[in-house]
């Protein structure tokens, strides 16, 4: 008979031992599957720092052949070649010719702060014609005639003209620190010569983040030339680790050098760069065995607590995990709630990100429960919650914040494009529902607030969007955009706003003050820009910054810049019509660059009017079009084409780079006055007039100095080339009618002062009847007519048609619609 109860036993035992080993077999598995999970991660972080870090050096490689090119396209290194004389007697001689060179080399070490270390101009026979060391130009008895025993100088010329030449690192004889160089060959009335510029190698060096290093290694030698870790220097540190790499000769991948996990990519030399780089980002090695550093026998012991700790862990997990929906979603439709709504808003916002908040709140549903039940109502909120999700575009968050109220989270969305959002949500809800047997027809209101003009939180985006919605229900309309006029919560600013609203509809409030801009060759009028003024006929005069700011954080701005525009171009049209027209500027608001039609809008005004496309010249700042850079020049780019002059405002307190500036369609640039009223206290603001000068000219742009307030500002702009100048030195902002006076007079004297010095004494300084033409405005003599830009200076008898253009700005200096 078979003992059945021994069966069981063994059965029992059996299944016992095959558990045991079934959990041993499991941790290990684990433990291996967790290694090279680990080794899998920590390789995939090291393929990415290795790319931004070879991103970087091919970056800088990039710029120093782009900026070698920009710099030997200077005018200045041609125009010291066609100077008469030879090298040596120009270098002797020094003065403007050898200053302006200086300039240029210095202007380099500016756009690479802490990086350039030396900057030289050299001729055709290693004679160094200037050279700037540390940002200093070095005197010409510290010049070298030895340049071409350096390492750039034959290969340069070997590559000839507009080929950028980099140097293997070396230790420079000037700085006495690890550089590469770059080096490009510059031609003009049969001479050659070379700039050539030093960088330091120790620029490419990074901090060491989170156990990470990057290294440069010499290809040749094995050697690590720049290190996290360690200093930098041209014969490389005493590693040895990466020699592996240099002896294997992979162009990239992964691998474990000693015990440091190492991704690494090869940089080979080129024709036009003499340097052989790995770059490579190492790390601590993850593992260096199967256990991990444990036992078998410690696994062994640990199996049983693992697996207690897994099935603790996986219930734990499942337990927090329904805490967590519960406290962040609906429990009816599933949606996330107010709090989750809010976190993700927030989170969306972060970094000045835009993003758009709607809030839908369904009409009369209290009805549907009082009439059909809370049973319909559920259903009917459940329905909702479904259409809702199905139309909202991918990315949106949707989510029940009230009882009959949902809100839509649209990151990266304007105004506009949420509007369009919203009207098809709405379209969806007016579909009829089916609860049932019961066909229900839904209306709603939606409430709208886009970031970051209505609000850079969250809190203040969604209060913003609830009043909105709250506006909409008492208009009984389908969608509103936030409006300050109607917040509750802002009782001054929202009196300021509806009479500014007003004011755009009145006839005397708003009117526009005009500077003029003066030529500082000739001293003639070259246009003028306007300011706005508000004359508040019971706050009386209300000050630009009081109210431009605020009208630009709603949707006011868009009607008052077509005000603003409208009176400008309606003046310039009038004083074109006397016979003298001058160029308009016009300051932009943001919001204008970020309005695709706005370029239609300016040219229907044009037309209407009948101004001349090339009397207007719009004025914008570099932080406008650094907002979004694609969108804010595609606008400029189709104004530009039709003939709209473009002036870059304020040039030097904003925040755009060098790419940008290059694709900016302008043709005019303006330094901003805090530079130009601090340059004769400040070296390092004269300096920065004088860069900003050669750039502009440089880039083919005509240059403007604002805030021009006494003659030595006069002499110094002039002497540093700068075209035109602008400030209470000439004139302040003053209106139409002055301005003429203004302009008459101005012209007078400017005449005046002109004939007497060209005029002999005892001689007469016009015949009767002949016409005065001098630069600038013109000087009628008796039964003469002179229109020139300007207005005329009048003689005996003659009659004066004073007129100028309108400059209009949506803006003062740094503000949207005047100041």
């Amino acid at each position: 008979m078979v003992n059945r109860s021994a069966i069981a036993r063994h059965a029992r035992g059996a299944g016992l031992v095959a558990g045991l080993l079934v959990l041993v077999l499991s941790v290990f598995t684990s433990v291996l599957a967790a290694r090279d999970k680990q080794v899998s991660a920590q390789d995939h972080a090291l393929g990415l720092a290795l790319e931004q870090q070879v991103a970087a050096v091919k970056n800088y490689f990039a710029q120093s052949r782009a900026i070698a090119e920009v710099l030997a396209d200077s005018p200045v290194f041609i125009d010291f070649f066609q100077a008469p004389g030879t090298t040596a007697e120009k270098i002797a001689a020094g003065g403007p010719l050898l200053e302006r060179v200086n300039d240029a080399l210095a202007y380099l070490e500016q756009l690479y702060p802490d990086r350039i270390g030396e900057v030289c101009f050299v001729d055709r026979d290693g004679v160094q014609i200037a050279r700037i060391d540390d940002g200093l130009p070095v005197p010409p008895a510290q010049l070298r005639d030895t340049e071409y025993r350096s390492s750039y100088f034959a290969p340069t010329l070997a590559l000839g003209p507009e080929r950028v030449y980099q140097t293997r690192a070396y230790e420079s004889p000037d700085t006495h620190t690890a550089v590469i160089a770059n080096s490009i060959v510059v031609s003009a009335a049969g001479h050659t010569g070379i700039v050539h510029f030093e960088t330091a190698l120790d620029s490419f060096r990074i901090e060491a983040t989170g156990g990470r290093a990057a290294s440069i290694i010499d290809t040749g030698t094995g050697r690590v030339l720049v290190d996290s870790r360690t200093a930098t220097s041209t014969d490389g540190n005493d590693d040895r680790s990466f020699i592996p790499l240099t002896v294997g000769g992979a162009l990239s991948g992964v691998a474990t050098l000693g015990d440091r996990r190492v991704a690494f990519q090869r940089l080979p030399e080129a024709t036009n760069n003499a340097n052989d780089w790995y770059v490579a980002v190492s790390a601590p090695a993850y593992g260096l065995g199967w256990t991990g550093g444990l036992s078998v026998g410690s696994l062994a012991l640990l199996a049983a607590a693992l697996l207690t700790i897994l099935v603790s862990g996986l219930s734990w997990r499942g337990h927090m995990r329904s805490v967590r929906r519960a406290a962040t979603h609906d429990a009816l439709t599933g949606l996330p709630n107010r709090a989750l709504f809010t976190e993700r808003t927030g989170a969306a916002l972060r970094g000045g990100r835009p993003a758009a908040a709607l809030i839908v709140n369904l009409q009369g549903f209290r009805n549907v429960n009082d009439v059909l039940g809370h049973r319909h109502g559920d259903l009917l909120l459940i329905q909702v919650a479904q259409r809702l999700s199905q139309v909202a575009p991918a990315g949106a968050t949707v989510a029940r914040i009230g009882a009959d109220d949902f809100a839509v989270l649209l990151p990266g969305e304007n105004e506009d494009s949420a509007r369009a959002v919203a009207d098809r949500l709405l379209a969806a809800l007016h579909h009829t529902f089916l609860i049932d047997d019961f066909q229900l027809d839904v209306e709603a209101n939606a409430g709208l607030a886009a970031a970051p003009g209505h609000g850079a939180d969250a809190e203040t985006l969604l209060r913003h969007a609830d009043a909105a919605l709250h506006l909409a229900r008492e208009q009984a309309s389908t969608v509103q955009q936030y409006d300050p006029a109607h917040d509750t919560n802002a009782a001054h600013r929202l009196e300021l706003l509806g009479e500014l609203r007003r004011a755009i509809g009145a006839d005397d409030q708003l009117t526009l003050h005009y500077q003029p801009k003066i030529d500082l060759a000739g001293g003639r009028v070259t246009g003028v820009e306007a300011l706005i003024r508000w004359q508040h006929p019971r706050l009386g005069r209300v000050a630009p910054d009081a109210f431009i700011p605020m009208a630009e954080s709603t949707s006011l701005i868009r009607p008052l810049t077509a005000h603003v525009l409208d009176l400008a171009v309606r003046q310039a049209k009038a004083w074109a019509d006397q016979g003298t027209p001058i160029p308009v500027a016009v300051n932009l608001s943001t919001r204008c660059l970020l309005d695709a039609g706005f370029a239609d809008q300016v040219f229907d005004l044009l037309h209407r009017v009948g101004l001349p496309v090339s009397l207007l010249k719009l004025e914008i700042t570099e932080s406008m079009v650094m907002t979004d850079p694609d969108r804010a020049l595609a606008v400029l780019r189709t104004l530009r084409s039709a003939g709209v002059s473009l002036s870059i405002d304020d040039f030097g307190t904003g925040h755009s780079s060098m790419t940008y500036l290059q694709r900016f369609p302008v043709d005019e640039l303006k330094i901003d006055k805090s530079f130009v009223q601090a340059m004769a206290n400040s070296h390092g603001d004269a300096v920065l007039v004088r860069t900003a000068i050669t750039l502009g000219h440089n880039l083919g742009l005509s240059v403007v100095a604002e805030g021009v307030e006494d003659d030595a500002a006069v002499a110094a702009l002039r002497a540093l080339g700068c075209d035109v100048a602008q400030g209470y030195h000439y004139a302040r902002p003053m209106p139409a009618e002055e301005f003429d006076r203004w302009l008459i007079d101005y012209s007078s004297r400017s005449y005046t002062a002109r004939h007497a010095a060209a005029t002999p004494v005892g001689r007469a300084a016009t015949p009767v009847g002949a016409t005065a033409t001098p630069i600038g405005p013109a000087a009628t003599a008796v039964g003469a007519t002179a229109t020139p830009i300007g207005p005329a200076a009048t003689a005996v008898g003659a009659t004066a048609t004073p007129v100028g253009p309108a400059a209009t700005a949506v803006g003062a200096t740094a503000t949207p619609v005047g100041a």
